[in-house]
């Protein structure tokens, strides 16, 4: 964990953290929910991922997804993550914006719900995927 340090409205310095690991997709149930002529298609998909690095668990995602003809996507979803922080239980829910192109997925995400931290509330973060369902988060 990093901390950075913010201003409040009154001016004084709050520290936040900065969290980074990775996450592994463990399973992708994606289903079409409509198809048009030139190959682009609307889905949605059910994903499990497991956490480690400042967050470790796992995470339960829906997303829906707008492919093109030529199969890249943007998608938006939500994200909750049951595990820890540390050592402390946490629970967080994220809302997701991102893309889906020459087979590399990003998204930028805020932290929309935490009933174990809510500190973290409205903080930003995003994530890249690298090789074989796996990628790179950052929070904060």
């Amino acid at each position: 964990m990093i901390l950075l340090n913010q201003h409040n409205d009154s001016g004084k310095a709050e520290k936040l953290m900065q969290l980074k690991g990775t996450f592994q997709i463990t399973d992708w149930q994606e289903s079409v929910t409509t198809s048009f002529e030139q190959g682009a298609k609307l889905s949605k998909a059910l994903v499990s991922q497991s956490y480690s690095g400042d967050i470790t668990g796992s995470s339960e995602v829906h997303y829906q997804l707008s492919y093109e003809s030529t199969g890249d996507a943007s998608f938006n979803g939500f994200e909750f993550i049951t595990g820890s922080l540390g050592d402390t239980p946490c629970q967080l829910t994220l809302k997701q914006d991102g893309t889906f192109e020459k087979g590399i997925a990003k998204s930028q995400f805020v932290i929309i719900s935490s009933a174990t931290h809510p500190v973290l509330l409205g903080l930003s973060g995003s994530f890249i995927s690298g090789e074989a369902g796996q990628a790179s988060y950052v929070i904060g």
